[in-house]
């Protein structure tokens, strides 16, 4: 997916001016790869920090050694704004600097500068992890029929697990689901173009045709086509299998509540 142009044209410049060199790696091998990669993150995430530092430093100038007196007070401030900003990737943090001058005319705290990076999302037309997160919870139940705000949420759903979002509690499922879409988010704003797989509703050769089937339901039920297309999923499933039965139940149930009377072909 192209960057918007304006995120583009503030991001650019910030190459020279927000990156500087990394210093060399003291990243000791751990011993899985696991520990290698926890310990790699938390370097760029430093990095990144110092980086942060470096330009609010240019920005503010006097307000910033007012707001940073002494060096214990930036070491102390640095290991917060590290735990803030972990997972976070520079270009995010690239464009949310540029809002900063803007905004705010004090080095920003951590959650002034944490609303900036909210905005950003905005600019690539995503939403923010924990709407994202919110969104993906409340359609887990027919993700491939949910019209999304982005695909990137729903891939992070896939990746978390739609049983996992739907059974386990939010202490469990948010952190993994947050982890899964900032890695999403970086792909899209690497200029990938994620597309969410569509699922044609099939004609039942053994029985009445789907579109018939829906418009019957819908005429009985006295509602839109678009609100019983969804309950029929099962007729997507193969003819004659365990998880077509299955979901024939589920939509049997659905549309008796409803008030359906009528018998779903197999």
């Amino acid at each position: 997916m192209k960057e918007p142009q304006a995120v583009q044209n503030l991001i650019k410049p910030l190459e020279s001016k927000l990156a500087t060199p990394s210093p060399t790696s003291t990243t000791q091998t751990g011993n899985t790869q696991q520990d290698s990669q926890r310990d790699e993150a938390q370097q760029q995430t430093r990095v990144l920090v110092n980086m942060l530092f470096a330009r609010f430093k240019a920005i503010y100038t006097h307000k910033f050694a007012s707001a940073y007196s002494n060096p214990d007070e930036v070491k102390l401030a640095k290991r917060e704004w590290a735990v803030a900003l972990k997972g976070f990737q520079e270009p995010l943090l690239a464009y949310a600097v540029e809002r900063t001058k803007e905004v705010y005319a004090w080095p920003p705290t951590i959650s002034e500068f944490l609303k900036l990076i909210n905005t950003a999302y905005k600019a690539y037309g995503l939403l923010d992890p924990r709407s994202a997160y919110l969104e993906a919870c409340a359609c887990r139940s027919d993700p491939l029929l949910f019209h999304w705000s982005h695909p990137a949420v729903y891939f992070a759903g896939t990746q978390t697990g739609w049983y996992k979002l739907k059974s386990e509690e939010e202490r469990v499922s948010w952190p993994l689901y947050e982890e899964n879409y900032r890695n999403i988010v970086d792909r899209v704003i690497s200029g990938e173009r994620l597309v969410v797989p569509k699922v044609t509703m099939i004609e039942n050769k053994y029985s009445v045709g789907v579109d018939t089937l829906i418009s019957d339901i819908a005429k009985a039920l006295n509602l839109p086509e678009e609100e019983v297309a969804p309950v029929l999923y099962y007729t997507q499933k193969t003819l004659g299998t365990g998880i077509r039965q299955r979901y024939r139940l589920i939509a049997a149930e659905k549309l008796k509540a409803m008030g359906y009377s009528g018998t779903l072909p197999e």
